[in-house]
């Protein structure tokens, strides 16, 4: 086959998460994103794996309303469908996963209550429309490490975001350059917004350390009419090399640098880099679920492993006879434990550590065990000495069914079965879901 030659194929089989396969002559071509049904351009990177370059024809299930970004923002998987036909097509690809994996079927599929303008935080990027060109904020484009898109209409956050967003580029534009990453030359890098149910939101401003005078941005950001209210200003200098949002320094401009909601019946400080779930709407329905899943645990000690800042640990332990979480990101820990004095639960503590080494040699006996692990799942050193705890339940919350589906296998080789199992959309027009399983000792 010659080299750089593209091929046209129809999408005739996907599978989670987002994954798409083109049968091409005798091969079976696998490539990351594309819709059943789309006709696609793609090019061989192996024999069996390929890139798509461009979509030549639309799916029969893209039905929904175009986002004026579709073509070029990696923001987002299912934005050209309507969201009825999104929530079956996620549906249809969870129940598939489980059913090959677990020979489990039809999956319980929880819509999200909102699917636009439902995140309460966006971390944007400062790059170049081109090279030396007009200034542009937003999202990367796809499989574009460099590019970015102005993403002047984005529908899965409140219009503040886009309101805030536009202004911060046209200020800047013209006056300031972005940060390269090549070059490590420029001003700006990152624009983190987030903002809460009562319409309050921090903005914080990442730059490099190079000298620059930013006050008249600031004071023109407060005075700037969209709905909600600023009640933060943060500017942050980082010179890492990494495209992430390192906090060297930080300086508070203007008001405070935290926000808060209210959870069942619990009130949650949330800083600026604590973490916290991306759909506050969907969240209480996450943590309703779980708590509801696991039920009555008054005089039982609960163990929270992965704990985070503490919410679950919070909202399902109020009512046990003690709850323990434990989480390595030490800044996470400090925010848990501050919420639970602001809470006044003096049932709930918190240990800062590695689950592996901690769960080791721990001198705590749970009734109950809930595991929230990241995306890669459980440490594959660390789950067997959770399982050793042999409690009658164990509730595990999962943002990757992939890795969860791996985790499952072993517990249920050590004799638990799968009591409950449903899948919440936390993350509308993505390919992301949330998994709550609850397994009991047979």
């Amino acid at each position: 086959m010659r080299k750089n030659k593209t091929i046209e194929g129809i999408i005739s089989e996907v599978d989670f998460p987002n994954k798409s396969y083109v049968v091409e002559k005798e091969d079976k071509i696998a490539m990351k994103g594309g819709l059943l049904g789309q006709k696609v351009e793609f090019k061989k990177t192996r024999k069996t794996k390929g890139n798509i370059l461009r979509v030549l024809e639309r799916s029969h299930l893209e039905d929904g309303e175009f986002c004026p970004h579709l073509e070029e923002c990696g923001g987002c998987t299912y934005q050209s469908m309507t969201y009825e036909r999104e929530s079956k097509y996620k549906k249809m690809l969870i129940d598939k996963l489980f059913e090959e994996e677990l020979n489990i079927k039809g999956v319980e599929y929880l819509p999200s209550p909102f699917y636009k303008g439902y995140r309460n935080k966006m971390e944007y990027t400062f790059s170049d429309e081109y090279k030396d060109g007009p200034l542009s904020l937003g999202l990367h484009k796809k499989n574009r490490f460099y590019e970015v898109v102005n993403t002047d209409h984005c529908n899965i956050v409140h219009e503040d975001f886009n309101k805030i967003r536009a202004f911060t580029r046209d200020y800047f534009d013209g006056k300031l350059k972005p940060y390269h990453k090549i070059r490590h030359t420029g001003h700006l890098r990152h624009l983190l917004i987030r903002r809460n149910l009562e319409g309050e939101i921090l903005v914080n401003l990442v730059t490099t350390w190079a000298e620059a005078d930013y006050r008249e941005y600031f004071d023109k950001l407060q005075n700037l009419p969209i709905e909600g209210e600023i009640v933060g200003i943060i500017h942050t200098l980082n010179d890492s090399s990494a495209d992430a949002i390192i906090p060297e320094k930080t300086e508070l401009i203007y008001g405070r640098d935290y926000l808060t909601e209210k959870i069942e019946g619990l009130e949650f400080k949330i800083s600026l880099y604590s973490f916290f779930q991306t759909n506050t709407h969907s969240a209480k329905v996450l943590y309703k679920l779980a708590k509801d899943t696991i039920g009555n645990i008054e005089d039982m000690n609960l163990l929270d492993l992965y704990s985070g800042t503490g919410t679950i640990t919070q909202i399902i332990g109020q009512k046990s006879k003690r709850a323990l979480g434990i989480e390595i990101v030490e800044e996470a820990v400090e925010s848990a434990r501050e919420n639970a004095k602001m809470n006044g639960l003096n049932n709930v503590q918190f240990i800062c550590g590695d689950v592996f080494e901690e769960t080791k040699n721990l001198d705590y006996k749970p009734d109950v065990v809930i595991i929230d692990p990241p995306r890669e799942g459980i440490n594959p050193r660390a789950i067997d000495k959770i399982i050793d705890f042999a409690v009658e339940n164990y509730l595990y919350i999962s943002c990757n069914p992939i890795t969860l589906v791996r985790d499952l296998k072993i517990f249920m080789e050590r004799g638990y079965k799968i009591k409950e199992l449903k899948i919440l959309d936390q993350f509308p027009r993505t390919y992301h879901v949330e998994t709550v399983v609850l397994m009991s000792r047979e």
